[in-house]
């Protein structure tokens, strides 16, 4: 299985601030998910930026972890796509918004701001 690029790692670590986009923890043990797992799709749609999150620790610890354990959860809130989902159309929960996602390491923000007065 392919790495994902250095060009991708750094736009997507970029996009989400160096910040585990669950929690807002920064620093060490951060990794990459992929929301799509890396067992569905193409090798090359695998690896794009709206295809993957910054989240602590690995796939059984912190964030990382809490994803894997809870599915359901977090194909709710967009941290996992399910297989016939497109990453680019499934918003995702995150610690700066409820954000849509795009291939060039961008965003659109979708939060509802009047829902948090």
């Amino acid at each position: 299985m392919s790495e994902v690029s250095k060009r991708v790692r750094d736009l997507v670590l970029e996009r989400d601030r160096h910040v585990c986009v669950i929690c807002g923890r920064g620093g060490e043990g951060l990794n990459l998910h992929h929301r799509r797992l890396r067992q569905h799709g193409s090798e090359a749609e695998r690896h794009l930026p709206s295809n993957l999150i910054t989240v602590c620790g690995s796939g059984t610890t912190g964030c990382h972890g809490e994803i894997h354990a809870d599915p359901r959860a977090s194909y709710a809130r967009g941290w996992m796509v399910h297989s016939y989902s497109d990453p680019l159309t499934t918003p995702v929960d995150t610690c700066h918004g409820r954000l849509l996602l795009d291939d060039e390491g961008g965003f659109t923000d979708l939060t509802d701001r009047r829902a948090l007065v």
